[in-house]
């Protein structure tokens, strides 16, 4: 995957300040997919999407994660660290190889399953209801002649089975760390979040560049573009000689 340079990122992340989460999913990986229609890469499975998102936190920031939680049952403040290349790890053949289908019956109509994908979250994402936008969202998901009509007699036993039957489509659209206290025992389940994650990293190096920038411009007059062309070794030297 081609790492995006310091201009183009921080074109994003300016794009992105008043976008929603899944465009900004989208903007990063179509700056790091030059030549890839955006419409394209929306349309992919939201788990080959956060994959190239694990992908692309790699290349940017390193494969290990250091991160905080706090435990649902003590409050205790939890430092958590995993690697990217373990999230990952044989889901990735699955999340490579295009967009997965399954066939099933449904009140005795067969029926084809997909797993959703960026497209299909914008498309409910103006749905304030929860449950409204869960049926929406699992209503573009069943594709064939009678896909609709199935749609329209979901009851709560087959819209668990038909979520079930997604999520095994596309193991790395709900990704989840095995976490216990250290200070209580409590072990639970918790979301990773690999769009919000990436988002936090990228906008916190984004305000700590335009800082560094700031202050080498106030001390050399330098233009910005000059600045953010220089090697980071080279910017954080005259970083250290101005605050000295």
């Amino acid at each position: 995957m081609p790492v995006p340079g310091v201009q183009e990122l921080l074109a994003e992340w300016e794009h992105g300040l008043d976008r929603s989460p899944t465009e900004r999913a989208l903007g990063l990986l179509a700056t790091a997919s030059p030549g890839t229609p955006r419409r394209e890469i929306a349309g992919l499975p939201v788990g080959s999407r956060d994959l190239g998102l694990l992908r692309l936190r790699a290349a940017l920031f390193g494969d290990g994660v250091e991160a905080t939680c706090s435990c649902p049952s003590c409050a205790e403040q939890l430092e958590v660290t995993f690697r990217v290349s373990d999230l990952v790890g044989a889901a990735a053949a699955t999340s490579d190889a295009g967009t997965p289908t399954s066939r099933t019956l449904v009140a005795g109509r067969a029926v084809t399953v997909r797993p959703p994908s960026s497209l299909d979250l914008l498309a409910v994402n103006g749905e304030t209801d929860l449950g409204a936008a869960r049926d929406a969202l699992l209503r573009r998901c069943l594709g064939g002649e009678d896909g609709n009509a199935v749609a329209d007699q979901l009851g709560d036993d087959d819209r668990a089975r038909l979520v079930a039957q997604i999520a095994e489509l596309d193991p790395l659209a709900r990704v989840e760390l095995e976490l216990r206290c250290a200070d209580c025992g409590h072990a639970w389940r918790s979301l990773f979040d690999i769009a919000g994650f990436l988002w936090t990293e990228l906008d916190a190096w984004a305000r700590r560049t335009l800082r560094d920038v700031h202050t080498l411009a106030c001390a050399y007059g330098w233009p910005e573009a000059d600045i953010l062309a220089m090697s980071l070794r080279r910017r954080e030297s005259y970083l250290e000689l101005v605050l000295s």
